[in-house]
């Protein structure tokens, strides 16, 4: 024991984080507290104690279903955990106790904080610094208990380093931490990383990355291994890179080529056994298919680009057509009120729109009546001389102004008829342009859709001659010449880190030694006929080792040492170990009895002779139904005993109806 006690580190006097007291209340004020629970630094038995053989019948009858692991949920339900197992016990008692909830005290870096939450997940808890109870219903809230959890994790994680995981940068949490000190009873303490049973810790390959966890949690991962380890994984998945980019360039021909040849036979809905191409001139192949559909499809569009361009050239003509006689009405409409001008004896007007009959009979273009240009047009030229004569220039003589006025007055009928004519024509005239505009649209579609499919043949035919250039080709080669040796050459640099690794981690840093004399120290004293303890803290599946073999017995005694010696360790600042563990029935994951009572007198040996003045580093809490050894079944250690017997002995004081009854033990 000499021995162990030399290994046994003194830096710190008190754990980073423990419980002082627990209030289970089923309304907020103190006439309804149903439990209350003093807990103490060091060893701390929750013991079910079974009743007297033949002094109980039916569930009474054994220690099961009193609450302890509702104890164990509820201390991490303090602590923060939001796992699938805590919310279900809260719904469980917010069902029995809507107003209940429970209150803790809880040392957080030798500074004492209340804290108070509720089984309502809807109703807000409250927190305050102090270890006083008294009056807490009325009590001035410093922040809300969610505030001091958070407080909480930071604090707890504070010392933690490296604060992710090098392979992926995934942050390692509180929540990561505090599965590993309060281990799920689910889980059996069938291995070392077996922290949470079904829903797991919520980092993916938790195999891998749990040891990650224990090694930064520990302070055993140094900046130098874990910028190598980073290296190393950027190295892997550069290198997963540049072997799928190879494969990708290997297999590029192949994959283009039967992208082409799908493409081609599901184009012309040709047969897959039908050759790309061949020699025979008398067999068909894709290529001869591809040649007579590409002509087929030019000869086609030769014949929709005349078809379009004479519906272009007919709706073109039509609105010439359209236009002249729209200008031949504005004509007669402008001579028409020329006349009207006239018969009302308005010079201004007369004059005005006259000018403007004038500009409108200098038009140049085509006549639909002489068919002719208007330059050409008789009658358009005596149209203009008559108008010259009431041009503004003229119509200053008295007698030419009223002679060119009474001229127009007696053509204003004939001017209106002829109007009236032109009017009904384009009327006539504008559905027939819209016919032709649908035509013409029409033969625009046609066209377009004849002229990508003949695109679509040709770029097919094309990329297949291109293909055939390419493959093999030097070009090509290279490519994938210069892509083998980029994955060579990260190849390389991943040995060599893999190397440089294996040289560090290969040697024991002075907290590896700490730790691994730390564990055999403890297993001589357990185990006192030659056993012998190990650590590896590069070990993925058993970090800590027995020598005996001895069946799941000493697995789970393997756990237990494990969890031990890392906790009497953090009391080392090197640690970032809360210096709090939980564990919740280890004696029924198939430990026996011998074991299980000597490892619980070894806890209680060394803190009654090796830490004096009752400076314990460490809080210990363990819910069992086997008797403890007789020298602890007094408080302390013990700081709860339930009874199956009586109800007023179980954690709520009461039998629950609910379906979850048999899982609140």
């Amino acid at each position: 024991m000499e021995k162990l006690f030399q290994h046994l580190p003194t830096n710190r006097h008190n754990p980073r984080l423990w419980f002082e007291r627990l209030l289970i209340f089923s309304e907020p004020d103190e006439a309804h507290v149903v439990r209350r629970i003093d807990f103490h630094r060091g060893l701390n038995l929750v013991w079910a104690k079974e009743p007297a053989e033949g002094s109980a019948e039916g569930t009474r009858a054994a220690g099961h279903g009193v609450g302890k692991t509702s104890l164990c949920l509820l201390l991490r339900f303090c602590l923060g955990e939001s796992s699938k197992a805590v919310m279900e016990l809260r719904k469980e008692l917010f069902a029995e106790f809507a107003k209940g909830g429970v209150i803790a005290v809880l040392h957080v870096d030798d500074q004492p904080f209340t804290l108070r939450r509720y089984f309502n997940a809807h109703k807000e808890g409250a927190a305050y610094s102090g270890d006083d109870v008294t009056g807490i219903w009325n009590h001035a809230t410093e922040r809300n208990d969610r505030a001091f959890l958070e407080m909480l994790a930071d604090e707890m994680m504070r010392y933690v380093s490296p604060r992710n995981i090098p392979e992926t940068g995934h942050a390692i949490e509180w929540k990561h931490v505090l599965a590993w000190i309060s281990r799920d009873q689910g889980s059996r303490f069938k291995s070392f990383f077996a922290w949470r049973e079904g829903e797991g810790t919520g980092l993916q390959h938790s195999r891998q990355y749990l040891p990650i966890v224990m090694r930064s949690v520990l302070g055993l991962l140094a900046q130098d291994e874990f910028r190598l380890m980073s290296q190393q994984a950027e190295l892997k998945h550069d290198l997963e890179l540049a072997k799928k980019k190879t494969e990708e360039l290997l297999q590029e021909p192949a994959l283009i080529r039967r992208r082409i040849e799908s493409n081609l036979r599901a184009k012309g809905k040709l047969p897959d056994d039908l050759l790309i191409r061949t020699d025979d001139l008398f067999a068909d192949s894709v290529e001869q298919h591809i040649k007579r559909e590409n002509k087929s499809a030019a000869d086609r569009l030769a014949i929709l680009e005349d078809k379009q361009a004479e519906a272009d050239q007919t709706l073109a003509n039509w609105r010439a057509q359209l236009n002249l006689v729209q200008n031949d009405y504005a004509e007669a409409n402008a001579e028409y009120e020329l006349a009207a001008a006239a018969k009302r004896g308005d010079e201004e007007a007369f004059l005005a729109i006259g000018a403007q009959l004038k500009k409108l009979k200098q038009l140049a273009g085509y006549c639909e009546e002489g068919d002719l240009l208007f330059s050409q047009c008789q009658h358009i030229q005596v149209k203009i001389n008559t108008l010259e004569r009431a041009s503004i220039r003229d119509a200053r003589d008295k007698k030419n102004l009223l002679r060119a006025m009474d001229d127009s007055v007696n053509r204003a009928a004939r001017v209106l008829l002829r109007m009236n004519g032109l009017k009904a024509k384009i009327e006539k005239m504008k559905p027939l342009e819209k016919s032709l505009e649908d035509a013409q649209k029409k033969a625009q579609i046609t066209r377009r859709t004849v002229e990508i499919e003949a695109n679509t043949w040709l770029y097919l035919q094309e990329e297949l001659e291109r293909w055939e250039r390419i493959s093999g080709s030097s070009q090509a080669q290279a490519a994938i010449d210069a892509s083998r040796e980029k994955g060579v050459q990260i190849e390389r640099e991943v040995e060599r880190i893999r190397t440089q690794l294996a040289v560090l981690q290969d040697k024991k840093s002075s907290r590896a030694v700490a730790l691994d004399q730390l564990t055999n120290d403890l297993t001589h004293q357990l185990l006192s006929d030659g056993a012998v303890g190990t650590f590896d803290p590069h070990d993925e599946n058993r970090p800590f080792r027995l020598s005996m073999r001895g069946g799941e017995a000493y697995q789970v005694l393997e756990v237990l040492l494990g969890d031990v010696a890392c906790l009497l360790d953090s009391a080392r600042s090197e640690s970032a170990l809360p210096g709090l563990l939980i564990h919740d029935c280890p004696r029924e994951a198939d430990m026996s009895t011998g074991l299980y009572e000597n490892f619980l007198s070894l806890i209680a040996r060394l803190q009654r002779e090796q830490y004096v003045n009752s400076e314990l580093p460490f809080q210990y809490i363990i819910t069992t139904t086997t008797p403890p050894p007789a020298v602890l079944q007094g408080s302390p250690p013990v700081c709860l005993m339930l009874d199956p017997s009586s109800d007023k002995d179980l954690l709520f004081g009461s039998r629950f109806t609910g379906e979850r009854q048999a899982e609140l033990r």
